[in-house]
């Protein structure tokens, strides 16, 4: 369960917030009452997150192949 917290308790606290994230395994940031941020502990990243963005095509950026005939074309070099 999250555990919610003043953006000034979370300024005064810092070095004591890493004990309580292990313990509440998220907590939220607030500002005037109001959700600011949310921390959460690094290993709740999925392992595998890199591999799949890696392995995701993203078709709005030019492949490899694309960007080396651009430059050989941009050089004049055949």
């Amino acid at each position: 369960m999250a555990r919610y917290i003043s953006a000034k308790e979370f300024r005064q606290r810092f070095a004591d917030i890493v004990e309580d994230l292990k313990r509440a395994g998220e907590i939220v940031v607030l500002k005037r009452s109001k959700p600011l941020f949310k921390i959460l502990p690094f290993e709740e990243i999925p392992s595998d997150l890199l591999d799949r963005v890696s392995s995701t095509p993203d078709s709005s950026q030019p492949d490899l192949q694309e960007i080396s005939r651009i430059v050989h074309e941009v050089r004049g070099v055949q």
